[in-house]
């Protein structure tokens, strides 16, 4: 292997494996070389959408304003408008990858047939392969310099991640694309070393926070609903302001509350915990998605008409859980033995009120072991739109989870990896 390279990426993960693929298909006489710490290209990948890897979203273009954080939205526009949900598909349609919409949510998400996410790491593999790009596995960067050209210092590391004393190596480009993730999901070798290289060259990183993650509350439907799934509508609350809803699975588990409604509304709980060390916020549960309290009125009433000699407890059955309702209605202190004609006015608005608009208090968020995102990065206002270049050094470039970037779960936030480092690949000048 050589130490003089026109193109050198680093970090080997979704974005990266795009730029280096953009990278050579657009300039066929260029060499081009993927730098990664780990063991293996694209480890992130093979836990997206739980291992299926939910690689985009058939409603990407109508949602970037409302489903991207953290930059300025033009700047989103000015990559995901040139290399969106059309240009990914078609991708990884010509790179033999057949895809199909989850219907069970309608949520809108992609994901390849065969339903593993290996398919996608196996298929970029094979075609930078075929490019000929070449690949530097278990190889740190541990320092970057810009003379007439990048300088970049590498070392091996260890199945740890210790460096291996005596195998520094000193590599030459004439550009250089940083793709070295954020923070999340630091066992597949994501550590965050990419924003102190950056700051080298002067670049702002805003602090780095964990998105899309469980939530931690201290509540006892938290702890006796723990393990129990259902749909649910979900409202973040921060400063009693009603900031984000969302509508898909939630989750109870015995710290919290999980599952991808959760993750969703998230981000600004964490930042407002995490970067803003403020502890002011709740999350509502509306266990009727799309109903407002007096449609739900109106659907408990008419199940209590046609069956009034029903006990309580099983006049909620069939709209969620079992276990739900009867750990509900104890939580309430409302009687599931009582029949429902002769419910109170007070307790069918009490239970009316509660299942529209159940708080619970949070306490915190889980960690980076259990973040999907990061939340910040380096900041966008010094990176050129449309290209990825930085405005600070010529000939250097940046793609995926190392921007101020995030989007939401259910292919938004690996729609912009893809899109950022085929756009970073081009290695547009102006």
């Amino acid at each position: 292997m050589k130490n003089t390279y026109d193109v050198i990426i680093i970090g080997g993960g979704a974005a990266g494996m795009m730029a280096a693929i953009s990278a050579k298909r657009h300039n066929p006489t260029s060499s081009v070389l993927v730098v990664d710490r780990t063991f293996a290209l694209g480890r992130k990948i093979l836990v997206c959408g739980a291992g299926r890897c939910n690689i985009t979203n058939i409603n990407l273009a109508d949602k970037i304003d409302d489903s991207y954080h953290g930059a300025d939205k033009k700047f989103i526009h000015s990559i995901l408008d040139k290399f969106g949900y059309n240009e990914i598909v078609n991708f990884f349609n010509e790179l033999g990858v057949e895809l199909y919409v989850e219907r069970k949510t309608n949520v809108g998400k992609l994901f390849p047939i065969t339903d593993q996410a290996s398919t996608i790491v196996e298929m970029m593999l094979d075609e930078l392969s075929r490019l000929g790009i070449e690949i530097m596995l278990v190889t740190e960067v541990i320092d970057l310099v810009k003379k007439d050209s990048f300088k970049v210092s590498v070392v091996n590391v260890d199945k740890q991640g210790n460096q291996i004393k005596g195998t520094e190596k000193l590599l030459s480009s004439t550009n250089l694309i940083v793709s070295a993730g954020g923070r999340s999901y630091p066992a597949l070798g994501s550590n965050g070393s990419g924003y102190d290289l950056i700051k080298k060259f002067g670049h702002r990183i805003i602090k780095p926070i964990p998105a899309a993650l469980p939530l931690e509350a201290k509540h006892p439907l938290c702890h006796f609903l723990q393990g129990v799934k259902l749909e649910a509508e979900v409202t973040s609350i921060i400063s009693g302001e009603k900031i984000k809803t969302r509508t898909d699975d939630l989750m109870f588990k015995k710290y919290g509350l999980s599952g991808p409604s959760i993750l969703n509304i998230s981000r600004e709980i964490s930042v407002h915990f995490n970067r803003e060390d403020r502890n002011n916020a709740e999350v509502s549960i509306n266990f009727f998605p799309g109903k407002n309290l007096e449609e739900v009125r109106a659907i408990i009433k008419s199940r209590w008409d046609k069956r009034p000699t029903q006990t309580l407890e099983k006049s909620l059955y069939g709209l969620f859980p079992n276990k739900v309702a009867l750990t509900i209605l104890k939580y309430l202190e409302l009687n599931h033995e009582k029949i429902v004609s002769l419910v109170s006015t007070e307790e069918f608005n009490l239970l009316s009120e509660s299942l529209s608009d159940l708080r619970i208090e949070i306490i915190g968020t889980r960690g980076w072991n259990e973040a999907e995102f990061t939340a910040g990065g380096i900041d966008s206002t010094e990176v050129k739109e449309g290209s990825l270049e930085s405005k600070l050094v010529d000939n250097l470039y940046f793609c995926g989870e190392i921007l101020d970037v995030d989007g939401d779960v259910g292919g938004f936030n690996l729609s912009w990896s893809w899109a950022s480092g085929f756009i970073a690949g081009l290695l547009i000048r102006y």
